[in-house]
């Protein structure tokens, strides 16, 4: 913006941003921002935006870069200053020192910004002191008491709401209902506008079932309603006595509205040293059904479950017409007694899901005696740390209630105060929390009872024994959750059992709960939004071809095809050629290969990709097969380009392999009648078929006989015609040599030198798709094995295979022989690992032994005998 323009001046802009709204909207502060949308920035506007009641942050993309009228700013965002509001310094991954981050309870996500001027601080600063003195006046005064120790207190009747109250507001903490005006500005298709945190790299894309729970979660306000439940909360030490027969009606039936749910803890219910020891967990039936027979009698109930760890037992008891409301229920324990293992301390705990909220229940029996408050308050955070259900620990609950013995005392002498109030001062566990050591969150009633400890068992005596203990209030009840009010907080003088007495308390809570006409609405809606959400915000990425077309391939050849991808999306897009299957981890046959196989392209840029053909000696045998006897042009491949978060891509490698007698069985080259060169693919395969059962036309193919003839004539005194490293494997002579051979030698002279020949002859021999002694009798390379033995193996291979290895052994034996230079070790390696190939373990040197077996003795009269009878 030029500063010199009317148009531009601080006040004409404050001015067009309060023209967006109505009247009694006003807008309090202007920040100047912009946004990072993957790499590139997008200017926005912050308005400070006020009602009578409430208070929200717009979030306005502008049209234009210099906005003249109110309908250039478009509204982006908005974030209610409710109690998830947030708006916080970004000091990881920013580019600048005031980046900050907005997210609300109702606002569709959290989104990071950054001042236009960083340099001047003033207007950033101005904006966030008076957004943070908005939210915490609200927090003050807000029906809610979110930073008391202590609520404010409640009269002791028992108004309020029945069990199961349904109310349209949320419940006594104020309403959502105040921000209702901001519907008018929100976008209808805020879902389905592109997501700027998934186009910059803040956030994933959300797919399926996870996109879409975390838009109802999003829009929950809009089927969700709160239903209001009495919940009744009781603890009691009964110090080893048994009060299976005791009454306990004025303990558990002292509501005058019947509760929705119990939750009733017992302590020390077991003192034995056999219960201690062997960590007593089953519930004690006896005192349960003392319990069910002491409820309230305006209702049914039905026990929900029971967890106990030595004398602690928690028992959760539900009205059986809510009991289909709750759809889980899990259980656990935790002992902190010696070694932190012993049960006679610790805690267990129930959690449970009721409609759409999390309650849990923790009843606790910490340490022991006066000057052990740093080890109740160790206690309290092992339980804490330690208990444990299978998808959450006790802090991520929506509803928490902690009872028990929690055994803090007072820091004073009996003698030196009476007055309740005063003595409360002393209290050890409001000390703690004051002190933010212990159940930092965590809200309790105010205290208008005498202490529960200790007392006389049977009377109401305080502690009349040479211990003379300090009395206290050791059992307690707490709580959690911004949605919970205590009616009652009492405890129990009538019953004189223990020298504890019982404690109660009641609570209304509202629970979220599903209005099932709305919730489906809302449901048709969002699905039918998502699926245009997972388009607009999924990775794309556009290729120039899908069909590769390589035309006529040969063996030993190479080929490629290049073609291009180019990330046309907003989103950055990572890529990469996926595996076959679970089993064939390939991404493509072993012809073909791929560079690059993976990358990533940032929104605008363009990559070339080449594709790569070479059908080599070990692998032709598969492209044959694949060919078949196809004429033309045949998928060769079909590789899968993944886009991650993407939709796959699929690219068809076509061509056709020319025949070549590389690859070939030696028994159809055999069959052959004219040139392989003048041959198509359904006559090969034809052939190949009636090899098993017609007569060869010759006994051993003509290629081999070429190449090995070619050598005896030319190539015995050469050195190092056999070699393990095969450096001519690469030789272009080889290419010539195959063009020969395919024709049969029909031109005069051999095209190669006796070193590609040799190499020539190694490639023909590994091409098939079985090895040349197939099927081997694995006896046979026993280096103990008669050799006798070994040459009837030989014989029963077919006619071609046995010709071909008779002819190639005499031509080495006799290679090896007249060159001074040949080494029969290095020949016999070699031509065991071309000759020998099976799927079962064998040992290189057993191949090796086998070929030197006949290298290094005549057979002629062998061979010539075999020869015969071909």
């Amino acid at each position: 913006m030029n500063n010199g323009t009317v148009e531009n001046t601080p006040t004409f802009i404050f001015q067009i941003v309060q023209e967006k709204f109505l009247p009694g909207e006003t807008v309090k502060a202007v920040l100047h921002a912009y946004q990072r949308i993957g790499v590139e920035t997008s200017n926005r506007i912050l308005a400070l935006v006020a009602t009578q009641d409430s208070y929200a942050v717009f979030s306005f993309a502008l049209a234009c870069d210099k906005p003249r009228t109110f309908s250039d700013l478009v509204v982006d965002n908005i974030f209610p200053i409710d109690k998830g509001f947030r708006m916080e310094s970004e000091v990881r991954n920013t580019i600048s020192v005031l980046g900050f981050s907005l997210s609300s309870s109702q606002s569709a996500r959290k989104s990071t910004f950054y001042p236009s001027h960083p340099d001047d601080a003033d207007e950033y600063t101005s904006f966030k002191l008076l957004v943070d003195d908005i939210f915490d006046y609200k927090v003050r005064t807000a029906d809610t008491y979110p930073q008391a120790i202590v609520p404010p207190p409640f009269d002791d009747d028992e108004s309020g709401t029945g069990g199961g109250t349904t109310t349209d507001e949320s419940g006594f903490f104020g309403s959502e209902k105040e921000f209702s005006w901001l519907a008018r500005y929100r976008r209808e298709d805020d879902l389905l506008a592109i997501d700027r945190c998934i186009a910059d790299g803040s956030k994933p894309l959300l797919k399926g079932e996870s996109k879409f729970q975390y838009e109802l979660k999003k829009h929950e306000h809009e089927y969700i309603i709160n239903k209001t439940y009495r919940i009744y909360c009781a603890t009691w030490n009964v110090n080893g006595q048994q009060c299976n027969a005791t009454n306990l009606r004025p303990w558990l039936a002292a509501s005058e509205d019947p509760p929705d749910i119990y939750a009733i803890a017992f302590q020390e219910l077991d003192l034995s040293p056999k219960a201690i020891t062997l960590s007593e967990s089953r519930p004690d039936r006896s005192v349960i059904h003392n319990i069910m027979k002491s409820l309230h009698e305006g209702a049914q109930y039905e026990e929900l479950c029971s967890v106990r760890l030595v004398g602690m037992m928690l028992t959760i008891v539900v009205k059986r017409s809510i009991r289909p409301n709750i759809t889980r229920c899990e259980k656990q324990s935790v002992g902190t007694g010696a070694l932190n293992l012993m049960g006679n301390k610790g805690g267990v705990g129930v959690s449970l899901t009721l409609n759409e909220d999390s309650l849990c229940f923790v009843n606790s029996h910490l340490a022991a005696h006066v000057s052990e408050v740093q080890r109740r308050n160790e206690d309290f955070n092992e339980i804490n740390r330690r208990l444990l259900f299978s998808t959450q620990d006790i802090s991520n609950h929506d509803h928490i209630f902690w009872i028990g013995d929690l055994n803090y005392r007072l820091n004073m002498t009996s003698d030196e105060i009476t007055d309740y109030r005063v003595m409360l001062k002393f209290d050890q566990l409001n000390i703690e929390r004051a002190a933010h050591r212990v159940f930092e969150n965590y809200y309790e009633g105010e205290i208008t009872f005498q202490p529960t400890y200790k007392y006389d068992p049977g009377t109401d005596n305080w502690d009349s024994s040479e211990k003379h203990r300090q009395p206290a209030w050791c059992d307690r009840i707490l709580w959690r959750g911004d949605k919970i009010k205590q009616i009652v907080y009492r405890n129990v003088m009538k019953i004189q059992l223990s020298d504890h007495k019982p404690v109660y308390a009641t609570f209304l809570a509202d629970i979220k709960t599903k209005d099932e006409q709305k919730y489906k609405r809302v449901h048709e809606k969002i699905l039918k939004r998502v699926d245009k959400y997972e388009n607009d915000n999924q990775p794309q990425i556009t290729v120039e071809k899908t069909d590769l077309d390589f035309e006529e391939i040969k063996f030993n050849e190479e080929y490629f095809r290049d073609f291009t991808v180019a990330n046309n999306c907003h989103l950055p897009v990572e890529f990469s050629f996926k595996e076959k299957t679970e089993t064939d981890m390939r991404i493509c046959e072993d012809w073909i290969s791929i560079d690059p196989c993976y990358g990533t392209l940032i929104t605008g840029r363009s990559l070339s990709i080449r594709v790569k053909i070479h059908i080599k000696s070990e692998t032709v045998w598969r492209v044959i097969k694949k060919q078949g006897n196809h004429i033309g042009k045949i998928p060769l491949d079909i590789l899968v380009l993944h886009v991650k978060n993407g939709r796959d891509i699929f690219i068809t490698v076509m061509g056709e392999y020319k025949p070549s007698c590389f690859g070939l069985p030696v028994e159809t080259l055999c069959c052959l009648d004219k040139p392989i060169v003048d041959m198509q693919w359904s006559e090969l395969t034809e052939i190949q078929m009636k090899s098993t059962t017609e007569p060869f036309k010759i006994t051993m193919p003509r290629e081999i006989f070429l190449l090995i003839d070619y050598l005896y004539r030319v190539g015995m005194q050469e050195i190092n015609l056999f070699q393990l490293e095969r450096s001519f494997k690469v030789n272009d002579n080889i290419n010539e040599i195959r063009d020969w051979l395919d024709s049969c030698g029909a031109a005069e002279e051999f095209p190669g030198t006796p070193h590609t020949a040799a190499e020539a002859l190694l490639m023909l021999l590994e091409s098939s798709g079985n090895p040349l002694i197939h099927p081997l009798d694995l006896n046979v390379l026993n280096p103990d094995y008669p050799f006798e033995l070994c040459l009837r193996a030989i014989h029963k291979l077919s006619t071609p295979r046995k010709n071909v290895f008779l002819y190639l052994t005499m031509f080495l034996h006799e290679f090896i022989e007249q060159n001074r230079n040949a080494n029969i070790e290095v020949i016999a390696k070699l031509f065991g690992m071309i000759l020998i190939r099976s799927s079962h373990d064998i040992h290189g040197l057993q191949r090796k032994n086998f070929i030197k077996r006949f290298l290094s003795r005549g057979i002629f009269n062998f061979a010539r005998n075999e020869f015969k009878y071909s």
